[in-house]
């Protein structure tokens, strides 16, 4: 049960070493700092702010000059990227990049500029492109849109909200004077229009020439032209059928804008074009930017470190956590070559300790697990070693078909050999590998591959069954089995998580309580399984009578001391009373391990019966390929919701009936001060 023991450590150097001593922590990367407050008022924190600001707008400039490149050349991060290890730097190239890099922080900023002009020219380019699209229609129009007439002709140059031709718009300016009334002189009166021959009361059509510019279902573009004593009227037929003037008319033929209007295009184009060629020419140096990056990450880190160092007139104060493993090494590296003085202790009671799980390639994978519901607090122990057993047993017999665990093995082997992943990469990887192999395991005992497909395709394709046995039984044939077996496991799981319990209790000095709140309910325990077994061996009646005293005396014991927290005797009495009430509890959890079987059942019913489908083709050429389809389809999706199925489950076994017997947590993840390099690190020294 690996949680690694802290030590507390102080330096105290001169002032003049503090960027040493910091940079020094962050090489070893082993160090929590935390220094704490100053009560005696001879220290004070630096103030970086300055520095840090700078190094985080060049971090900034590398980032998106890095995104930029990344766009223009079409670099794009896949899947798998999150899997792909750090590039490994030697101390002398890491010296020679930290060398170049004033070069590429010009070469960043030189990428932005262009990155600026281009967005620039973008945006030329789509405004001009919306005012070009205002003009085309009026392109064949051979006089200025704001032309208005002549001394004795009036013209309208504008637009429809409808499709028109030549002669319907004729009719549609001819509608409506036909149907307007005979407007009233100043000397005129009703009865002398009533009085009127016919020929006044039907005035003479509107005398107008027209030419239609451009027409679409949208909008029609006309030019109209009337002697100037018809202005008021033919203006008034023009408003009836909805025309509007340009809300810009060109002073000069329209086509002359339009040309200024593609040329500007054209330029915009162009600069976008060249620019995007001078970005693309740095793609060789983009590793530069990447060690730029983490470079500047680096720095940043520094700085944000020296905030929580405390400095007086001439000497400096770095307090933190460290594990008591590395102890040796830091002081070693730290007193070659500073003139410095170390101090380390064992943490106070009261102190916020940080929590570091350590343990081997088999148990450490889990440790995500953990950490997402909590760490361990004070006094218990790592949870891991035991519940890493039991979280790649029950994944294995969730998913059960040792096709889909060979082909999450492979898959999860090629990404571990060729991709190197890292860090919590490279532990989830480990996570699903033994997760596959405990699949291929089940399935194998259960004769689940890809359901039943040899049995299937043998005899649809080769006219004789073939199949493969289970190594164990067939839980579709014996689903009760399966569910027998699931209880059992699961009450194992339950009894380990009991046994944790009483070891930490046991081992933190509370071995009375120990015996009381774990060791009776075992003894309850013991009783009742003499008794199911004195049931399936009836040639044992001796086992029914010793497993009912045993289960008494140990609830005896429970109702003795389960109220001991109470201050008077009946409160004793009724809590302890009380407590057998949890026994309910543990059959409730115990049947929640039935969702073993439930998934395990689930993956291979479903397997079959996509195996079934695929083979309605029978034995023919389109039978061979809709089994093809269906088989890859059916498959694919049965692995991946059956998977998740077990991982979403196997967490919940864990965190429900496995933590809640025993574990609390409440610890603080170790955080060392690390270089934290996204993209490089350095190689380690042998």
């Amino acid at each position: 049960m690996a949680i690694l023991s802290m030590k507390r450590i102080e330096v105290i150097a001169l002032q003049k070493d503090a960027k040493d001593v910091i940079r020094l922590l962050q090489r070893e990367g082993v160090v929590e700092i935390q220094t704490g407050e100053d009560s005696s008022g001879n220290f004070a924190v630096a103030n970086g702010q300055s520095s840090l600001s700078i190094y985080e707008e060049h971090r900034n400039t590398a980032v998106l000059a890095c995104r930029t490149l990344e766009e223009i050349v079409g670099i794009r991060a896949s899947m798998l990227d999150s899997f792909t290890g750090r590039t490994e730097l030697t101390e002398e190239d890491f010296s020679k990049s930290t060398a170049a890099n004033s070069a590429a922080l010009h070469m960043a900023t030189e990428i932005n500029t262009l990155r600026v002009q281009m967005e620039s020219a973008k945006t030329v380019l789509h405004h001009t492109r919306q005012q070009l699209e205002r003009y085309l229609p009026w392109e064949s129009l051979d006089i200025p849109m704001a032309d208005q007439g002549s001394r004795h002709t009036s013209v309208f140059i504008g637009s429809f909200p409808a499709e028109y031709t030549r002669e319907s718009l004729a009719a549609a300016i001819a509608a409506y004077r036909s149907e307007s009334e005979i407007p009233l002189s100043a000397d005129m009166t009703a009865a002398s229009v009533l009085e009127a021959p016919d020929s006044a009361a039907s005035p003479a059509p509107l005398n107008v020439e027209l030419e239609i510019v451009s027409a679409t279902r949208e909008m029609t573009c006309a030019v109209i032209i009337c002697h100037r004593s018809d202005d008021a009227n033919c203006r008034a037929a023009l408003r009836s059928i909805g025309f509007v003037f340009p809300a810009d008319p060109t002073n000069h033929p329209p086509s002359l804008r339009i040309g200024r209007y593609r040329a500007r295009i054209q330029s915009s184009l162009d600069t976008i074009e060249e620019c995007k060629t001078k970005i693309a020419a740095y793609a060789p140096r983009r590793a530069e930017l990447l060690f730029l990056i983490d470079y500047m990450s680096m720095k940043i880190g520094r700085y944000e470190a020296l905030q929580h160092v405390l400095f007086s007139r001439k000497t400096v104060v770095v307090g933190g956590f460290l594990p008591e493993k590395y102890v040796s090494r830091v002081k070693a590296k730290l007193e070659k070559n500073l003139t410095i003085h170390v101090d380390f202790r064992d943490p106070e009671e009261g102190e916020d300790v940080p929590v570091l799980l350590r343990n081997n390639a088999f148990v450490a994978p889990v440790e995500d697990i953990t950490a997402s519901y909590s760490l361990p607090g004070p006094g218990e122990v790592d949870p891991n070693p035991v519940m890493s057993f039991f979280y790649y047993l029950f994944f294995g017999m969730m998913l059960s078909d040792a096709a889909y665990g060979i082909l999450i093995v492979l898959g999860v082997s090629f990404l571990l050999i060729f991709r190197k992943p890292e860090g919590s990469a490279r532990k989830n990887l480990l996570k699903f590998l033994y997760c596959g192999l405990s699949t291929i395991l089940w399935g194998a005992l259960f004769g689940s591959w890809f359901g039943n497909i040899v049995y299937v395709v043998s005899g649809t394709f080769f006219g004789q069954t073939v199949a493969l046995n289970p190594l164990w039984f067939d839980p579709v044939q014996n689903p009760l089995l399966l569910l027998i077996i699931s209880l059992i496991l699961g009450f194992t799981h339950i009894l380990a998580a009991m046994a944790i319990k009483f070891y930490t209790l046991w081992k933190n000095g509370h071995k009375g309580d120990a015996i009381m709140d774990v060791g009776f309910w075992w003894v309850v325990f013991a009783g009742l399984l003499m008794i199911i077994l004195a049931v399936a061996i009836p040639s044992l009646p001796i086992l029914q009578t010793v497993g009912m005293w045993t289960a008494i005396a140990g609830a005896a014991g429970l109702v003795v001391t389960q109220g001991r927290s109470s201050p008077s005797i009946a409160g004793k009495i009724l809590g302890g009373l009380a407590s057998l009430y949890s026994i309910t509890g543990y059959f409730s959890d115990v049947l929640s391990y039935s969702r073993l079987m439930a998934l395990g059942l689930v993956t291979g019913i479903i397997a079959s019966v996509v195996n079934t489908i695929g083979a309605i083709g029978g034995n023919s050429v389109g039978g061979i390929i809709l089994f093809i389809l269906v088989f890859l389809f059916g498959h694919s999706v049965n692995i991946g919701i059956n998977a998740l199925g077990a991982y979403v489950h196997g967490n919940r076994l864990q965190y429900v009936e496995f933590f809640g017997k025993f574990y609390e947590g409440g610890g603080r993840p170790f955080r060392p001060f690390s270089m934290k390099m996204k993209h490089y690190k350095l190689k380690e020294e042998k």
